[in-house]
């Protein structure tokens, strides 16, 4: 399954669900994928929920084998934190999805560490190869060890501050 998140910016990111829906309506994507939606207009052929509570988004990431997210950092980092390395589509202003364009800064920052996604027509290509492109990362600065070396951290922090 792959799980999709445009988060909960009021402006909305049609281009990235309308895409998603092209692709499994053509069959490009064979499996399928559910996508919190936020202001954007319903899909077709995925399934959807407008807004999703923070633990619901957490469950669907970890059952997900691709998380797809906007460009949002707390997005990411809560993908990165499940051991997920994240396709990110940022929010572009041109396309009238965001007031800047901080979230292509962002991704662009952070792209060794997740597979950015600027040309939404590389989005099937990307998802469909995922594993391959993820292994490809290596061991360096991305990839999953990475991700899982950042969730093992997290969990750290968290239950340090917790036993305060």
């Amino acid at each position: 399954m792959i799980f999709a998140t445009v988060g909960t910016h009021e402006d909305p990111f049609d281009r990235l669900v309308h895409e998603l829906d092209r692709l499994v309506e053509s069959r490009e994507l064979t499996e399928p994928v559910h996508i919190q939606r936020g202001y954007s207009a319903p899909p077709r052929a995925c399934t959807h929920d407008a807004m999703m509570p923070f633990v619901a988004v957490q469950a669907k990431m970890r059952e997900a084998r691709v998380v797809v997210s906007h460009g949002g950092p707390a997005t990411i980092m809560q993908a990165l934190a499940l051991g997920k390395v994240p396709v990110v589509v940022p929010r572009r202003s041109a396309f009238g999805e965001h007031v800047d364009d901080h979230q292509v800064r962002f991704a662009s920052r952070i792209a060794d560490r997740v597979l950015v996604v600027l040309d939404i027509a590389d989005l099937g290509p990307t998802l469909r190869d995922h594993a391959a492109r993820v292994a490809g990362m290596g061991q360096g600065a991305g990839g999953p060890e990475r991700a899982r070396a950042f969730a093992a951290r997290l969990d750290a922090l968290c239950a340090a501050l917790v036993a305060r």
